[in-house]
């Protein structure tokens, strides 16, 4: 059962960056965790911090949880991989049409 677990991470994995390296990146995505038929991370976003976790469901697709301390604050079920990075992003980094503008911001409020 790990093998597989270790499997299904390593695929999830390969799904975020295969649409967009650089966004994961901006999310600040480290401690990469496999779980039970997923993985999770943890992000530190302009809109969410706190852990992401992701697992394969029987239906071949996934479910993804933004979890605050242990509490799931956010859950969207039947999620499929090319909908991964996008539905993560709006929810942990994506700030709309201001984004370009709150990158600069936080780069300069240093």
């Amino acid at each position: 059962m790990e093998n597989q677990s270790l499997q299904i991470a390593q695929t999830i994995q390969q799904q975020l960056f295969a649409f967009n390296r650089n966004v994961v990146y901006s999310w600040g995505a480290h401690a990469w965790t496999v779980v039970k038929d997923g993985l999770s991370f943890k992000v530190q976003g302009f809109l969410f911090k706190g852990t992401v976790r992701i697992t394969l469901t029987p239906y071949d697709t996934y479910k993804v949880e933004l979890i605050k301390g242990k509490k799931v604050e956010q859950e969207y079920n039947d999620v499929y991989f090319d909908e991964l990075t996008y539905i993560i992003d709006t929810h942990v980094e994506y700030t709309g049409d201001n984004y370009e503008n709150d990158v600069k911001n936080a780069i300069y409020s240093f």
